[in-house]
């Protein structure tokens, strides 16, 4: 009778230990889905919009444009400039506050980015 209860006890430590092993695995694997999660919510409110325009007199083509990143009242305005001779790329924070220092063009696509950019969902 001894050998049967000492065989029970053994198989429930057992077992026991295994749970464990599988609650700290479960554990790791539910930080990294709220991390990803975490993650996608970001991308799921991020909203792009642009415009394409010719910076230069006498240059056609529309080659320049802005691109506006928005999450919310923040983002990033990413520019370029064609010339002729050249290709400019530009890269600017925006917030809702100081926006003084946007061209037209880097505003209207601001403008297009809140009001009817693509989102990651649509892309």
């Amino acid at each position: 009778m001894s050998e049967i209860v000492l065989f029970t006890i053994g198989a429930l430590i057992v077992v026991n230990i295994i749970l464990l092993i599988i609650v700290i695995l479960l554990r790791a694997n539910i930080k990294r889905i709220e991390e990803r999660q975490k993650g996608e919510l970001i991308l799921s409110s991020l909203s792009i919009g642009g415009t394409r325009y010719d910076a230069f007199q006498g240059m056609s083509g529309k080659l320049s444009f802005s691109l506006a990143f928005m999450a919310g009242d923040k983002g990033v305005i990413l520019t370029s400039i064609h010339t002729r001779e050249q290709s400019y790329l530009y890269l600017k924070p925006y917030t809702k506050d100081n926006n003084s220092n946007l061209t037209k063009e880097e505003k209207k696509a601001v403008e297009v980015a809140l009001k009817e950019g693509y989102t990651i969902k649509d892309i």
